[in-house]
């Protein structure tokens, strides 16, 4: 039996209860998991006959685990009967626990609400028809770089022709990808700013964390400390990231619109695709950060830019 209630616009509850036969099942999956462990004088590891095991444990640690063991085997089966898109860290209370008993269950989760897409497509073209500036290079910009090339490598002799032909190349391919960036951003822009789009507070959280994260990654780069970045910004980390609010809102409507039309589109990486970036990755990895790095989670990300790359290649093609 599951009840569902609304909290909210992006929140909802569930009631739910396992029959007791079914829940009995777990129990004695948990029992003879604590079998497997106890040790008593008198009997080898996991001979230890039921009866005395609960005899010392008792029967609280028993259905707890069980419990446990039931959340892990349900909460997936709910989710996909239910239809719910569950989003974040749900939080689970125990209403009721009893040996011979049905167990009770009350789950508080953070949902995606369904997007009212706007016309995508038509947006798209309508931006790619729009001429994009040429990536003309001056040659101000060429003789102001190869003199920092200079300063920075004063020894280095080159042929002078060579070295503005490859300056002006870089120069050029690095226009090109701002250009190729803002475009993409641009387009992404009107496209969220035309659809219906309610974004859960546990994303738009999290988009704060990863700004942080990014931020505190490249300063560590430049060999700055976080505190003295703060000082030197004159703002505590509660104000810096009150001043991130509405981009990292921005953020989490990107990424709500970019899964929606992927899913709509049918945008899927393959398997051996994302296995091979992974392997890749883990591979180039020092031994210690491959230790710290989670496999999975790992996929998840690499799954998540890549279908980012098929949708906004997909945008940026329509005519």
């Amino acid at each position: 039996m599951t009840n569902i209630k609304k909290i909210g616009d992006s929140q909802v509850e569930i009631e739910h209860e396992v029959p007791a036969e079914e829940f009995d099942r777990f129990f004695k999956l948990a029992l003879k998991d604590f079998r497997e462990k106890v040790e008593l004088p008198g009997f080898r590891k996991g001979t230890v006959p039921e009866r005395m095991v609960l005899e010392k444990i008792g029967d609280a640690m028993v259905l707890e685990s069980a419990a446990e063991l039931a959340i892990k085997d349900l909460w997936p089966k709910i989710l996909l009967e239910e239809k719910i898109e569950a989003i974040g860290r749900p939080e689970f209370s125990i209403t009721k626990l009893a040996k011979g008993n049905p167990l009770g269950l009350k789950i508080k989760t953070s949902v995606l609400r369904p997007i009212e897409l706007a016309d995508y497509k038509n947006i798209a073209k309508e931006a790619n028809s729009a001429k994009i500036e040429e990536a003309d290079i001056s040659d101000a910009e060429i003789i102001e770089t190869l003199e920092m090339l200079k300063k920075n490598n004063p020894a280095r002799q080159v042929d002078e022709e060579k070295m503005k032909d490859a300056v002006r190349k870089n120069l050029e391919l690095e226009k090109k990808r701002k250009a190729k960036d803002k475009h993409r951003m641009d387009l992404l822009d009107k496209i969220v700013n035309n659809s219906k789009i309610i974004v859960p507070d546990i994303l738009a959280i999290s988009e704060l964390e990863k700004m942080e994260l990014e931020l505190k990654n490249s300063l560590k780069d430049m060999g700055l400390k976080w505190e003295d970045y703060l000082a030197h910004v004159k703002k505590t980390e509660t104000e810096l990231k009150d001043g991130w609010k509405d981009d990292a809102l921005k953020r989490a409507k990107f990424g709500l619109v970019l899964r929606e039309i992927a899913s709509r589109e049918n945008l899927v990486t393959p398997e051996k695709d994302l296995d091979s970036q992974v392997d890749k990755i883990l591979l180039e990895a020092s031994e210690e950060d491959r230790k710290k790095t989670s496999r999975a989670d790992l996929k998840e990300h690499i799954f998540g830019r890549l279908q980012n790359e098929m949708v906004l290649a997909l945008l940026e093609n329509l005519k």
